[in-house]
């Protein structure tokens, strides 16, 4: 608050006999605006902000914290251009933004690529193209919203290439089209999706699931009464069944609006289901087989295109009668017309998505991917009830994208209070660190084609796209690691995966990362060279941070890198540690025009080496920054 207005305010203080003004400091923002009104010179603009615990926003800090949790990580430009542009403002144009590409034409190129050079005509979808496509699409399209939104979302729509379709860049290269266009649609649409996605029927094991059959054979016993009739059943699979309901919408306990756990009279939680209605639901899930078969039970007429298309469903195969679903509803009985096995499906999705829980659920599963790890009842309340079509954003059910401004543009989220709170945040994924860097420093390379198979990333963080070990993700979002985190009764859900081997594998990437480049040295067929796609090589622009090298500059090289990466979040300390690493590695500050006067090669060759060696500062910078707890854990 301005010097001025402070002095107004205690001279109105003085006048009122107020004590207050003698010694004693009065903290207005920051949150301590209760029953303090302001107004502004421009009408129109609010003065709420001025002393709300947003503070002044956005501001450089605040953006570059902003699009830490909406964006794979800003560079510099993106960071000032928030900063006018205003973040919701930056929200509705992200929304406009058209997907760039599809993942699966890009994997159909490679592929026809393939073919042309081996002249091998065929579909062989190796999991490499989709890692090809999925880098280039990171790396050139500007639709980061969508591109964060997508990921979060895999996380929760759950496939993994760990998987009967194996690592089918088909499968995958579709499943990530779908969720690229479902973010910015609605979550009802989305969850009919993903149900009928041939990669989810095969995943979750629903695919030629049978509807209920009783097989009648003689068994021929040695004593009396011979050939007797043997009686066996054949249920539907019920593994879809249990995680579109465990994992998918309304998770395992009814829930309060703030997130916690409903308790039955004996002070248990209350479960949202039981068997009986996971065998209900498995019936829900029968009939469905792939979307290019001509028979119900058999495999595809092409097992690798087949997942082009989304599933069909087979009355004939799909379980008769009367349903009984969640809160009473009766999906009823269609006497097999012709198509009802569709109409089952729909009103069962119906019935999951009309669900009290789901906004709270899948509003807290998608807080904790973007924002905090722990978020208050409050929050997620207010994310639930854009959900359930109850803001300023939307009345209307699901709508996703008013779910995400809800999200990220809630006072919680953008707290200057919160981000100062040591409980507050989140560890930040480590393929999310991967991500940061490469958009940072804006890798490019000389084509603006980037190859990619994630490979060495994986092996270090065992994380990447679509490469969970289990339908549950690579973590869970009520996992506690034991000590002070358990003791406090929160949960750190990306803690599951640190350990010594990822923590180790970390530092060592980042090394590879930061002074090598972003690229997996993977040839498209066997004997491919790397000098064939030479100029699909990348690397980090770090051409504007070479200006801030020498050693007078160091200040603002660290100010720079602390806003491009931490949001600010450096320590005093931390900043000065790394400053004393940096003026204790060589500067090389040749003047070579004068040292190599009158010899133009010789000029030539040491600007290149005075590049190289000052480069290996800032990468230092960069590295150390990046290996800092205050960068780890996103406040």
């Amino acid at each position: 608050m301005h010097t001025n207005i402070i002095q107004s305010f205690c001279l109105v203080l003085s006048i009122l006999g107020c004590s207050l003004c003698q010694g004693q400091d009065i903290i207005l923002g920051k949150g301590n605006n209760v029953n303090i009104v302001t107004s502004s010179s421009d009408t129109t603009t609010s003065g709420t902000a001025t002393i709300s615990s947003q503070g002044f926003l956005p501001n450089l800090n605040a953006s570059s914290r902003f699009l830490s949790q909406a964006s794979f990580g800003p560079n510099f430009e993106e960071i000032n251009n928030l900063s006018t542009m205003g973040l919701e403002n930056w929200i509705d144009d992200q929304f406009t933004q058209p997907r760039a590409f599809s993942i699966m034409d890009s994997i159909l190129g490679y592929n026809d690529f393939k073919n042309e050079i081996l002249n091998t005509p065929e579909d062989r979808p190796y999991g490499y193209y989709m890692d090809f496509s999925w880098w280039q699409y990171h790396m050139s399209s500007p639709d980061h919203l969508r591109q964060r939104v997508a990921l979060a979302l895999m996380e929760f729509f759950v496939i993994s290439r760990f998987s009967s379709f194996g690592d089918n860049s088909y499968a995958l290269g579709t499943y990530y089209d779908m969720l690229l266009d479902g973010g910015f649609t609605n979550y009802r649409s989305l969850l009919d999706s993903v149900t009928y996605h041939s990669a989810m029927g095969r995943y979750l094991t629903y695919m030629n699931n049978s509807k209920t059959d009783t097989i009648y054979h003689l068994d021929y016993d040695t004593e009396w009464p011979y050939d007797t009739i043997s009686i066996q059943y054949i249920f539907p699979d019920e593994n879809y069944a249990r995680e579109v309901m465990q994992l998918f919408s309304i998770g395992l306990c009814h829930l309060n609006m703030d997130g916690t756990c409903m308790k039955d009279m004996n002070g248990v939680d209350s479960s949202t289901y039981d068997n009986e209605d996971i065998k209900e639901f498995a019936k829900i899930f029968t009939g469905f087989s792939y979307g290019d078969n001509m028979n119900f039970g058999f495999g595809p007429s092409d097992y690798e295109t087949t997942y082009l298309t989304p599933m069909q469903i087979y009355d004939d195969d799909h379980e008769p009668g009367e349903k009984y679903l969640l809160n009473g509803v009766v999906v009823p009985d269609r006497n097999n017309a012709v198509g009802f096995a569709y109409e089952d499906v729909k009103d069962a999705l119906d019935n999951l998505f009309n669900h009290p829980n789901v906004g709270i659920f899948f509003g807290k599963f998608m807080i904790q991917r973007l924002v905090t790890s722990n978020p208050s009842g409050g929050y997620i309340e207010r994310v639930a009830q854009a959900f359930n079509g109850d803001s300023e954003y939307s009345n209307v059910r699901g709508d996703m994208k008013a779910f995400i401004k809800a999200i990220l543009l809630d006072e919680e989220a953008r707290s200057c209070a919160n981000a100062d709170h040591t409980e507050y945040g989140m560890l930040r994924e480590p393929f999310v660190r991967y991500m940061q860097l490469a958009n940072a420093f804006d890798l490019n390379s000389s084509s603006g084609r980037v190859r990619n198979a994630l490979s060495s990333v994986y092996n270090q963080l065992q994380q990447k796209p679509f490469s969970s070990p289990s339908v549950f993700n690579f973590f869970q979002s009520d996992y506690q690691p034991i000590g002070p985190i358990e003791e406090a009764e929160k949960v750190a859900p990306e803690f599951q995966i640190t350990n010594s081997q990822s923590i180790t594998g970390y530092m060592n990437g980042l090394n590879d990362w930061v002074f090598g480049d972003m690229t997996d040295d993977w040839g498209m067929y066997s004997g491919e060279h790397w000098n064939s796609y030479d100029d699909e090589r990348s690397d980090l622009d770090i051409s504007d941070e070479l200006l801030l090298s020498g050693d007078e500059y160091l200040p603002q090289l660290l100010e720079r890198l602390n806003l491009i990466l931490a949001h600010g979040k450096l320590a005093d300390e931390t900043i000065d540690a790394i400053i004393s690493a940096l003026e204790n590695f060589d500067f090389d500050d040749t003047d070579c025009a004068a040292e190599y006067a009158g010899n133009a090669s010789e000029i030539e060759e040491c600007e290149e080496d005075k590049v190289y060696t000052n480069g290996i500062r800032v990468r230092i910078a960069i590295y150390l920054v990046m290996a800092s707890p205050e960068y780890l854990i996103n406040r």
